[in-house]
């Protein structure tokens, strides 16, 4: 079965999109992506390397694995893509499920607090 999600990565009004699928990722996707995204903060104002960053922390464990993600490109027309769904926007710095949340107020509401992580 698994807990699917789709992590889309926008850059430009009119370009193709940059899409992560992961076969897994749906039930901590919100503490996942606001750690990628704090990992990648110093390199957000570069949407390439900011897409990489984020890409690279959220497959960090299973980077050599055959099987869990996925990496394709999409056109900029609308898309269902079947599965629960996140824009990451290069272009707003924002990050939409529902509605849309800025990077820095997304980081802290998901990001674990410090006392979790002693």
């Amino acid at each position: 079965m698994g807990a699917r999600i789709n992590f889309v990565f926008q850059d430009s009004e009119q370009g193709p999109r940059v899409v992560l699928y992961s076969h897994w990722g749906e039930t901590e996707w919100q503490r996942d992506l606001a750690m990628a995204l704090q990992h990648s903060k110093p390199r957000l104002n570069d949407s390439a390397y900011g897409t990489r960053m984020i890409i690279s922390y959220l497959m960090q464990d299973s980077i050599l694995e055959e099987t869990g993600f996925g990496i394709f490109a999409i056109d900029n027309d609308g898309y269902e893509l079947g599965d629960p769904t996140v824009l990451i926007d290069f272009t707003t710095n924002t990050v939409t499920d529902r509605v849309s949340v800025p990077f820095d107020k997304f980081m802290d509401a998901y990001l674990p607090s410090l006392v979790e992580q002693v």
